[in-house]
């Protein structure tokens, strides 16, 4: 039952992510989305065209990465960078997974990377649903919280040629492998979250949290017990990958955390989350700002009901990204909250109003798509 309802899952992503592609096509040819600019006609369309649907903002990065590596992006690519060695603000798992499609299969960038997320989606929704379940929820709640966040409107973004879905995959793995007591997967698991995004690091926190859970609570005879058991000492692997990368990165650049300075390019520095909020007028960013205090305060008041581990995961997904001081692509992080899906998939009204609420998502994914076709900064 578990392995069906895992295919069928699967098979809707794989129905989501087409459909994005043709629908963005359909109304690019009529000139519904982008008023005619950079339109192309159904009798120049090919396989790029569809791959490329997928394609937008920080992609351009990946895509560097992956043709160049980190240490020969030529100047053709780099000469208009606001200062150099900016790409390494993006972590290598990413990149290189692409690229390594790209040598063993011979296929351009595009194609390499709808392929990855073809991969990628399997694993996401296997593990989403098997922790689920394992967390005690039903399978057919725990299969509906799935749906929730496959149609989710930001959700969108784990279709894209961005690290959202890989991210998450191994997100979920990790807090699935602890949970399961496999404390090898779960140090290899950590190791690419690590290598993954800049806040991977930083999860060792809510795992850590986790593992002390799972293995007889806070008091301290079950935390002396619990130092003789190997998913702590797998915790090591994330410092361990985050050295690499570090070594990496001042072979190349002579700067031990040169991924840091990288964030200058975007004129980011730290602040207090808050006061990243409502800082400018425009409308995307006011709106984000305004999301991201509903979150916060869904997080406040589930928080007691909450393990340490959960609002551990919660906070830092919130307030990491604001503490740079921007609320730019709050949106597409604060779609991997996943406790929000685990709780949503147990509420009254989620079995009461189901059916409609997954016709409204499917609707509101439409008017995301837009923005997204249009390169608006709310879907960055």
């Amino acid at each position: 039952m578990q392995e069906k309802n895992i295919f069928k899952l699967f098979c809707l992503s794989l129905i989501v992510k087409i459909t994005i592609a043709i629908v963005a096509i359909v109304f690019e040819n009529l000139d519904w989305f982008n008023n005619g600019d950079d339109h192309f006609l159904w009798a120049n369309l090919n396989w790029q065209h569809v791959c490329e649907v997928y394609f937008n903002s920080d992609s351009g990065w990946y895509k560097v990465i992956a043709e160049n590596g980190y240490a020969h992006v030529p100047l053709s690519e780099s000469s208009n960078w606001s200062a150099p060695n900016l790409h390494f603000a993006f972590f290598p798992l990413f990149p290189m997974c692409i690229r390594l499609i790209m040598d063993i299969s011979g296929m351009g960038f595009y194609s390499a990377a709808f392929c990855l997320n073809i991969i990628v989606l399997y694993p996401l929704v296997r593990y989403f649903y098997l922790f689920m379940v394992h967390y005690g929820i039903e399978s057919k709640q725990a299969f509906r919280g799935v749906v929730l966040f496959l149609l989710f409107p930001f959700s969108m973004h784990i279709y894209f040629i961005y690290t959202e879905a890989l991210f998450f995959t191994l997100v979920l793995a990790c807090f699935y492998f602890i949970a399961k007591k496999q404390w090898l997967k779960f140090a290899i698991a950590a190791a690419l979250v690590t290598l993954t995004r800049p806040n991977g690091l930083i999860l060792i926190i809510p795992f850590f949290l986790y593992i002390i859970e799972t293995n007889g609570g806070f008091k301290w005879g079950n935390i002396k017990a619990l130092l003789k058991h190997p998913l702590v000492y797998a915790l090591i692997a994330m410092p361990l990958a985050f050295f690499v990368w570090m070594y990496i990165q001042h072979a190349i650049t002579g700067n031990w955390m040169a991924s840091a300075a990288a964030q200058s390019g975007w004129k980011k520095h730290w602040m207090f989350p808050l006061l990243a909020l409502f800082r400018n007028g425009f409308w995307q960013e006011q709106l984000a700002s305004i999301y991201s205090i509903i979150i916060m305060l869904v997080a406040i008041y589930y928080f007691k009901k909450w393990a340490p581990s959960i609002n551990a995961f919660v906070w830092i997904i919130i307030l990491l990204p604001l503490s740079a001081g921007s609320v730019i692509s709050m949106t597409r992080y604060l779609s991997m909250l996943f406790p929000f899906y685990l709780q949503a998939a147990v509420s009254q009204w989620m079995n009461r109003y189901y059916k409609t609420i997954i016709v409204l998502l499917i609707i509101l994914q439409f008017a995301v798509l837009k923005l997204w076709i249009e390169d608006n900064s709310l879907m960055y």
